[in-house]
Parts: structure tokens; sequence; C-alpha cells
């Protein structure tokens, strides 16, 4: 009875390695096969009782129901990993990646490195009856264990940082709106907190490097950004998980805020699109790595970003800063040590901008313009104090 060595191999891929057991058409009954479609090399394995030759006479058969597979899988990395409870000899050149697998026997690559003790997994019990039979509530009770882990990770699947964000820009579109009513675009999006050097480096409001990237210029501008962040972010928070990809998000964005800052003269800077150059360096240099880019999703928000590239009014500086931080973080998801780099470039962008003796354009009119907004807004005494602030800017840059 040798189909007790076929439950020792399923028990050691689906508890250790997360594989799961699917029925195929056309399969035999002395074969098993199992996915895991993340896994990087063998996303698919046959388990069979039967010899080596048999390939020969049913490699059609194989390849079809592996490319069936494959395809309703949709797995792009990896290969089909063929595994034979039997004595047999493998060749170097065998129809798929093929091992040969026995009490005390072994043949074939020696996948030891990528499933450590493979090889002492076939052993010899003494009631195989009864070893199935455990076997088989063993799988029964991770199955139970599984599910109840499923279940409490199911919030944690959702991107919430994704739709929180997307949510918050809207709400500010919508509060832009409102207020554009009585005052012009320009005035109201640095009310709400635009990024321009009179407030964020003049006033100090620090707040600004991260509220900007809320507010967009237009319905075109919110539409092409919150696309191209559900089709990244939605992505990326589920693999990298919520606190990295927040900190991958807002880091980038901080950092393209402050080369626009650094680089630009008195310029009003916003929307979230240096964050999401970030976000797309993290993409595309993972999908590089793990030959696994989605195609379909890097034509996407290549498309979209081309298109606001030509639009006008573009902050390439804000651009190629979130890109650059996007690289860093990376590294600092995969190397801790990488985060100094980060610091490094965050702090030469923060002496760039607020240490160094660097006059930039005063536009009083629209700074007061600004206070008005405040004060029909019923902040009438913020904006006083604020207009005394701004004269004392003012003296400061001429």
């Amino acid at each position: 009875m040798e189909s007790y060595k076929l439950y020792q191999l399923i028990s050691f891929f689906v508890m250790k390695y997360s594989y799961k057991i699917i029925n195929v058409q056309g399969q035999k009954s002395d074969e098993i096969f199992l996915i895991a479609p993340d896994h990087a090399y063998y996303p698919l394995i046959r388990l069979t009782l039967a010899s080596i030759e048999q390939v020969t006479f049913e490699k059609d058969r194989l390849h079809q129901l592996v490319d069936i597979m494959f395809k309703s899988f949709r797995i792009r990395q990896g290969r089909f990993l063929d595994i034979h409870v039997h004595r047999d000899e493998i060749l170097e050149h065998e129809e798929f990646d093929s091992i040969a697998i026995d009490i005390g026997y072994y043949a074939g690559p020696d996948l030891n490195d990528i499933y450590p003790g493979i090889k002492y997994v076939v052993h010899e019990v003494s009631n195989p009856q009864l070893a199935i039979k455990d076997i088989v509530d063993e799988l029964s009770e991770y199955s139970k264990v599984s599910q109840q882990q499923k279940k409490k990770m199911r919030f944690n699947d959702v991107p919430i940082v994704t739709y929180v964000t997307i949510a918050i820009c809207c709400v500010f579109y919508l509060l832009s709106m409102v207020l554009a009513r009585d005052h012009t675009s320009i005035d109201v999006m640095i009310a709400l907190g635009a990024n321009y050097k009179t407030f964020t480096v003049g006033l100090a409001e620090f707040w600004r490097l991260i509220t900007c990237g809320f507010l967009h210029s237009g319905i075109f501008h919110l539409i092409f950004n919150m696309i191209s962040l559900f089709s990244l972010g939605t992505f990326l928070e589920r693999q990298i998980g919520s606190k990295k990809f927040a900190l991958s998000l807002y880091g980038s964005l901080i950092i393209a805020s402050l080369t626009s800052l650094a680089f630009s003269d008195n310029t009003v800077s916003l929307g979230i699109s240096g964050g999401l150059y970030g976000l797309f360096a993290i993409y595309l240099i993972n999908g590089l790595y793990s030959h696994s880019l989605n195609n379909a999703t890097a034509f996407q928000v290549i498309f979209i970003n081309l298109i606001l590239n030509f639009m006008g009014g573009v902050d390439f500086y804000a651009h190629i800063g979130g890109f650059v931080a996007g690289i860093i973080f990376y590294y600092f998801l995969n190397n801790k040590s990488s985060i100094l780099i980060y610091l490094c470039i965050l702090l030469t962008l923060v002496w760039r901008v607020y240490l160094t003796d660097d006059k930039y354009t005063i536009y009083g009119g629209t700074d007061m313009a600004v206070t008005e907004v405040y004060e029909d807004s019923g902040l009438k005494g913020y904006a006083e104090s604020l207009r005394e602030r701004l004269y004392v800017v003012w003296e400061d840059n001429q």
C-alpha cells in the first residue's frame, strides 16, 4: 500500500508551504495536484505513484492540464514540478522538472534549498491505514485553523489606506468647489493646504507637505490620480501591508513636496502624484526583480501619468523626488538600514529649503486673498493674525 507515501508528501506541502489540493478534470486516480499561485519557484506540483516512464506517454495530457491551471490561476512565474513516489532514475533532460522519491531514495534536482527536509518526508510506518487516518485528521484540523485565521485577516486584506486616501481627496475637492464659488481657485487651494513657499516655508506650516497631496486642480486631475492610486494602491497595499504602504506613500509625498520647494520658485504645488510616483517605483522594481510585473496595471499607470504630464502645470521636480523616494522605500522594506539614505535626502532638502538664504518671489495680493478665504469661512481672528505674520515674511524676503 503505497498511497500513505502520497499523504506524507501532501501533508508536507500543505502544512509547511501552504499549498492547496485541487481537483482537475482529466486527472488520474494515482495523482494529486497541489497549487500555490504565489510560490516563486513551483506554483504547481503533481504527486503521483506512476513511474517517470509514464510521462512519455502522457506528456500531451500533462501539458494541457498545466496550461489550463496556469491560466486559470493567473500564474505568471515559476514552473511545474512533477514528483514521482517511485525508485526511478531521473535523466538530465526530462519533460518537466521531475524528482523521484521513496523511503531512503531521492533522484533528480536537489530541492532541499527550496523545500528543506524534502528528502526525508517519505518514511516507513508500521500501520499505513492508521497513518493515512492521522494525516487526514491533521489536515482537517489545519484547514479549520486556516479558515479561522483567514476570517481574522479578512479586514487586513482591505486596502484601507488606499480607500481612506481616495475619500479624503474627494472630500477636499468638494470643499474646494464650495469655497471657489466666492474666491479664485488658487486662493482656495492655498487656504486648504497647498504647498506654497510663503506659507510652507515663511510661516513654517510644515503640514502642507502632506495636505497638498489631498488637493487637485480640477476634476480630470482628481480622476486620473484617483485611478492611478486605486490601481497601484489596492495591489501594493495588500502585498506589503497597510503600515508599510502608508509609510511609502506619504514618505514619498513628503520628499516630493520638499523637492518642489527646493528647486522651484514660489509656485503652488498640489496633487498626490508625487506619492504615486513613489508607489510606482516600488511596484516597478518589485516586478522586475520577481518577473511578476502586471503589464496591464503598469501600462495603465504610465499612460495616465503621460496624459497628466502633457496637461500643463505639472510639477516635474515633485515627480522626480517622489520616484527617487520610492526607490529608497523599496530597499527599506527589504533592508531597514536603507532608511539612512532617506533621512540623508530628507535632511539635505530641509537644509536647502529652510536653512539657506534663498529668497523667493512674494505675491502679496494672493497672500491677502488667502486670508480673506479664512475670514469668509468664519476664521476672522486667525485671518488677522495671519496678516501680521505675513508682513514679517515679506520684510524678510526684501
